[in-house]
């Protein structure tokens, strides 16, 4: 669908969470479709065996919200999910403009403990940095377990990318692990499989 298609379009974020099985995207986007509605972006992981979804769609020509609410909560009755609607307006889905930002990654490694994710966002909050993108996990490093968080962010160009760094640091060593910050291009380049 080309983008003037998509213009004036109603666009609506759809959410789900629940226990973990085969079918559910399949589910999900089913009713999506029967109720003629447009993915645009779609983002779903399985955490300790609990299902996560955000999908993001626009509402093509003779859909209706109300139609596609219908849809979702027979859905969620019949498997048992937690389905949530929210309409958005697609001029403010970006808290910045792409050219006003620079991506970056921030990987936090240590030994995991109560606290870490608030003591790293609040220094991203403090700033006026999105998180875009986070994820968390205990990893084997030889005989013990690591904990490592990967932030995607949206750093402002206006900001101080060297300061932020050493703030980050700084943050770390108080807590007890390191926390390192590389643009987001140079990170996926080192990390290439």
């Amino acid at each position: 669908m080309g983008a003037e298609e998509r213009e004036g379009n109603e666009w609506v974020s759809v959410s789900v969470v629940g226990h973990d099985r085969p079918g559910i995207v399949a589910g999900v986007s089913k009713v999506l479709f029967e109720n003629a509605c447009n993915i645009e972006a779609l983002s779903q992981t399985v955490l300790m065996g609990q299902f996560a979804m955000i999908v993001v769609v626009s509402l093509l020509k003779g859909a209706s919200i109300a139609g596609l609410k219908e849809g979702l909560e027979a859905l969620a009755r019949e498997t048992d999910l937690e389905i949530h609607t929210h309409g958005i307006d697609p001029q403010e889905q970006l808290p910045y403009p792409a050219d006003e930002t620079e991506p970056f990654v921030i990987t936090v490694r240590g030994e995991d403990r109560p606290g870490l994710v608030a003591a790293i966002t609040a220094i991203l909050a403090e700033q006026g940095i999105n998180i875009t993108r986070l994820s968390a996990e205990v990893v084997p490093a030889g005989q013990q377990v690591e904990y490592i968080q990967i932030y995607e962010v949206d750093i402002p160009n206006d900001l101080d990318f060297a300061r932020i760094q050493r703030a980050l640091s700084e943050r770390g060593a108080e807590i007890g692990v390191t926390v390192d910050m590389q643009h987001r291009d140079i990170f996926r380049a080192m990390n290439q499989v």
